[in-house]
């Protein structure tokens, strides 16, 4: 493996100076001098270390030396390695737990192997907006322009943390002087988080805009070949066989885009004693390496991370369809028209298709919802699917060959993630040890004993029921992280100067983990979920913006109507009382208004002075008309000449029309498309305010 770290500094790279590069993924600068207000509180003796200019990424080894143009330009030889191999061969019950099954009567056990897992790849450099790439493409894009600055840097320590009570519920309390009570500590810490975040790239801004990749290849190992043999990862289904076409690799991309790790800390010591095997505790904590931390890697501010949702409304052109024209209706099916093509045609009275016009009226509203994603380059991905097939059973950690490349929306993308996880202190150190054949890592069990459980504890709103105790523990999130002693940043579980715990302090003891959308109670320190369905945060595929539309069809039917007036016409009449020739006079009037008022539109070819609606009056020695006058004109036949209105469409209208349903259009949309968020979100998601009472992991082996 050939670690490539970019510097501004040369030395000469000894086996130490190599190691020390790979623990800390940058170069040492030469200190600069600090300030004595930064000083004056502290403690012990430190190297503050600066990078500046600085990137990393595990090349293959077979390059040799190579330029930065080289080395950016090309990602397919980022294969150096690290190994993570078992030891030691299987146990009699691993072997024994294998899956039995019977096939022809035969009994057959599946094999049971080992993970052995190669890391390769490991990258750290400046953000991008590709969350698939894990290096840019040029020095000016990768490098970590400033990672801290002089007043606030990395620190290697080494330092006196006072007043630590024992476990021992009976001890005597702690004073400033009390020897029994000082921990000495070593301690690396990152630059602190800032309270406002610096956004010029000299003053530290590019510590708050990493990015951290790599690949994995983990394979199931067959312990019974050895290191070198073809078949070592080709374990078949069955105990002692091997398969080379057999699916043993799992291979992993992660990428972390655009975050920081400031404000995380380190601390190794020697635990204190005092500890029983009684009442849940162990002397396994007693007088043994202890560790604490507050490990933070933080995206930022999340709270105003969301979809933006957008929603219009269209409300449709309205078209009239004439179903029924009141003048070409076929009369029982054979007639071409109503007869209103002239004068001398009598028009169908009697027809309703004639007395009728009937217009469909249609319109199509249509709403609109947008869900669009926001900025999304600040994401933690984990991705298994490569954009064109590789070997089964090789590597190029291994084997050589080019670095796989992966598919940019595939896998598991957690936006916005901010992780600030508290893992003990020194009041409830994490503890490591053995016990002769398994190696332990224990978080104490919190003793009780005021002087250490107030230190951890914390008081959240209600709670009066020890109202005279003051709880010094909070919750470590984005936004606050217990006390600290320094202005400007905030607090890292450091030990406080006497001048900070003089007052009112808190310690960082509670964790909190955050992906997407979030909401702050900066009263209580509390942060939750956003549950809007604009939130974001885990999803699997990469988001993308969705559009849903929904429409709406109207169709309604109005009417115009008309119907027969008739009237007598009388001459030719004898005598006063006598005998009057007469003949029925008919004419089509029409409906004028919603009341249904019918109106003449032109008067009926009727001699007004023989007018009589009776023998009486009527006309004497008048020639009879000639049937032509009786017919209505060709005015008063035609439907748009009228002075008829659109109403409502009554039943027989409808009945022209077909009877389809009718679902009149209101005045203005009223539909409102729902918003259509990506199949893929899951929202976002926070655990606030973790406390770890008591933890035990112990290793075993297969």
């Amino acid at each position: 493996m050939m670690t490539i770290l970019n510097y501004t500094v040369n030395f000469k790279k000894t086996v130490l100076s190599s190691f020390i590069g790979l623990s800390i993924c940058q170069s040492c600068f030469a200190l600069e001098a600090l300030s004595d207000d930064h000083l004056s509180e502290t403690t012990g003796e430190g190297i503050a270390i600066l990078p500046q200019d600085a990137y990393m990424v595990f090349r293959g080894s077979g390059n040799g030396n190579e330029n930065a143009t080289d080395l950016l330009a090309d990602r397919s030889n980022d294969i150096g390695n690290i190994h993570f191999l078992p030891v030691g061969p299987l146990s009699q019950t691993a072997l024994n737990g294998g899956v039995k099954w019977t096939s022809g009567g035969v009994t057959k056990t599946h094999s049971v192997g080992k993970a052995d897992l190669y890391l390769y790849g490991l990258a750290l450099s400046k953000a991008d907006s590709d969350p698939n790439s894990r290096l840019a493409s040029t020095a000016a894009a990768a490098k970590i322009t400033s990672w801290g600055t002089a007043e606030n840097p990395w620190l290697l320590k080494v330092g006196t943390q006072n007043n630590v009570p024992n476990f021992d519920p009976k001890a005597a309390a702690c004073t400033s002087t009390s020897a029994n009570c000082q921990v000495p500590f070593l301690a690396l810490e990152a630059p602190l988080y800032d309270k406002v975040v610096p956004t010029d790239p000299a003053k530290g801004a590019d510590a708050y805009h990493l990015k951290l990749a790599t690949w994995a290849d983990a394979f199931v190992l067959d312990q019974s070949k050895s290191p070198t043999d073809p078949n070592l990862y080709a374990l078949g289904e069955t105990a002692g066989s091997s398969d080379a076409n057999r699916a043993n690799r799992l291979r992993i991309q992660l990428i972390w885009n655009d975050f920081s790790m400031n404000g995380s800390r380190i601390q190794l010591f020697q635990t204190l004693g005092g500890a029983s095997n009684s009442n849940g505790m162990s002397t396994f904590y007693n007088n043994t390496l202890g560790m604490s931390g507050v490990l933070r890697f933080n995206t930022g501010d999340s709270s105003n991370v969301k979809a933006t949702i957008k929603t219009t409304q269209n409300k449709g052109a309205s078209t009239e369809t004439m179903v029924n024209d009141g003048s070409t209706y076929k009369v029982n099916g054979v007639a071409t028209s109503c007869g209103n093509s002239g004068q001398s045609s009598a028009p169908a009275y009697g027809q309703a298709g004639c007395q009728y016009q009937v217009k469909k009226i249609t319109r199509t509203d249509t709403s609109t919802s947008t869900w669009t994603a926001p900025s999304l380059t600040k994401v933690l991905r984990l991705s298994t699917r490569e954009t064109s097939d590789t070997p089964l059973l090789t590597s190029p950690a291994f084997s050589g060959g080019t670095a796989p490349t992966f598919d940019p929306n595939e896998g598991l993308f957690l936006y916005n993630t901010n992780v600030n996880l508290v893992l003990g202190s020194t009041y409830q150190p994490l503890t490591l040890g053995s016990d002769g054949k398994n190696f332990t890592i224990e978080l104490a069990r919190i003793p009780n004993k005021p002087e250490v459980y107030t230190q951890i504890y914390t008081r959240y709103a209600g709670d009066t029921g020890d109202s005279g105790v003051v709880y010094r523990g909070s919750t470590c999130n984005v936004y606050q992280c217990g006390t600290s002693g320094i202005a400007g940043y905030q607090g890292n579980n450091a030990p406080l100067p006497t001048s900070a715990t003089s007052g009112t302090y808190y310690n960082a003891t509670h964790s909190s983990i955050s992906i997407g959308s979030t909401n702050y109670d900066s009263t209580n320190n509390i942060l939750t979920a956003y549950s809007g369905p604009d939130a974001i945060g885990v999803s699997f595929g990469a988001l993308t913006s969705t559009t849903n539309t929904v429409t709406a069809n109207y169709l309604d039917l109005q009417q115009r109507y008309r119907a027969q007036r008739d009237r007598t016409w009388y001459w030719n009449c004898g005598s006063f009382w006598g005998a009057c020739s007469s003949k029925v006079v008919s004419d089509w009037v029409y409906q004028s208004d919603t009341g249904g008022t019918l109106s003449t539109l032109d008067p009926v070819n009727v001699s007004t002075a023989c007018n009589g609606t009776t023998s009486i009056g009527g006309c004497k020695g008048d020639t009879p008309p000639a049937d032509s006058a009786l017919l209505p004109s060709v005015t008063n036949r035609t439907w748009n000449s009228s002075n008829a209105i659109w109403t409502s469409a009554n039943s027989t209208a409808q009945s022209l029309a077909g009877n389809p349903t009718i679902n009149a259009a209101p005045s203005n949309v009223t539909i409102s498309a729902p918003v259509n968020m990506p199949s893929n979100n899951f929202g976002s998601a926070v655990i606030d305010g973790l406390l770890i009472q008591h933890m035990k992991i112990t290793t075993k082996g297969l």
